[in-house]
């Protein structure tokens, strides 16, 4: 990743979590969105966190995922589905700064991926319908 590109992904690391700092964390829709999502998409790779899904994907993996994120967010965008398009911004940042190299951007990642990975354990534990 260019200084450049790392500039930008940092300016929006930073405004998204001050927001889920700020606010999104107490908006319990979007953290269950969030949750929900996160949870999804560990399962296509049975992960057991946020962080071993990520572990898991090549470089192409992330890139198909965030050209797939992208068009599903413009989507909710369109449908006026603020939460969704959130909830799908913060993960694709996550999976975007996989290749940071900035130490700033790394600890911004990291602040994103705990509130990623505490929504992702409230679903499972309150949300997620188990059978059997």
């Amino acid at each position: 990743m260019n200084t450049q590109a790392e500039t930008r992904l940092l300016a929006e690391l930073t405004a998204v979590v001050a927001d889920l700092h700020s606010t999104g964390m107490a908006d319990g829709e979007a953290m269950y969105s969030l949750g929900g999502s996160a949870d999804r998409l560990c399962s296509t790779r049975d992960s057991q966190s946020w962080a071993g899904f990520k572990s898991t994907l090549t470089d192409a993996d992330t890139i198909a995922l965030l050209s797939q994120i992208d068009t599903e967010g413009n989507t909710a965008l369109k449908a006026e589905n603020g939460r969704t398009a959130y909830t799908l911004q913060a993960l694709a940042l996550s999976l975007a700064a996989v290749n940071a190299r900035q130490d700033v951007t790394l600890a911004g990642a990291a602040l994103l991926d705990a509130v990623i990975e505490a929504a992702l354990k409230n679903y499972r534990t309150h949300a997620k319908p188990t059978f059997g």
